[in-house]
């Protein structure tokens, strides 16, 4: 009786130390949509975690030699008609690399944060593009103006910036 009591409470702890461990562990990220990177407004505060993050991702992916071969920028990401899945990418290879993880845990900033940030500037970057050189006459109200601003405003930190991450001009 008491083996059985004894066994009974071994049971009983294990159980409540794999539930307490699923309770703590964070739920699962739903993935990024369209209205998530639509909605996305760039900010000075971001910038700065944005920016050191990518200056450590920049010094990894030139050291690595992986990134030669599949940079961590492509076109596809950089250009991409399919926002979501140009995020998933971005978002998946910042969370798998180790060295990229870590510079985004020091700057203080998610792998979706960065993601987003990223997605937001390229595509602010290029309207912006497209206005200074007449092609547009402006962006609608909102975020999309708010963000072709904000490059205005950093257009030289971004443009060394993303020199830095070896992302051309669009």
């Amino acid at each position: 009786m008491i083996a059985i009591l004894r066994g009974m409470r071994a049971t009983l702890f294990i159980v409540s130390i794999i539930s307490a461990g699923l309770m703590a562990a964070p739920p699962a990220q739903t993935p990024l949509d369209i209205d998530d990177l639509a909605q996305y407004r760039l900010t000075t505060a971001v910038f700065v975690r944005f920016e050191a993050a990518s200056r450590s991702i920049a010094e990894t992916t030139r050291a690595d030699p992986a990134f030669t071969q599949d940079p961590l920028f492509t076109r596809e990401i950089v250009l991409s008609d399919d926002a979501v899945a140009a995020a998933t990418a971005l978002e998946t290879r910042l969370q798998a690399h180790p060295a990229l993880a870590g510079a985004l845990r020091a700057a203080r900033l998610s792998a979706r944060d960065y993601t987003k940030f990223a997605l937001a500037v390229f595509a602010a970057r290029l309207a912006h593009g497209f206005v200074k050189a007449g092609v547009l006459r402006g962006v609608p109200e909102g975020p999309a103006a708010s963000n072709v601003a904000f490059v205005q405003a950093h257009e030289r930190a971004i443009t060394a910036l993303l020199a830095d991450l070896r992302i051309d001009h669009p």
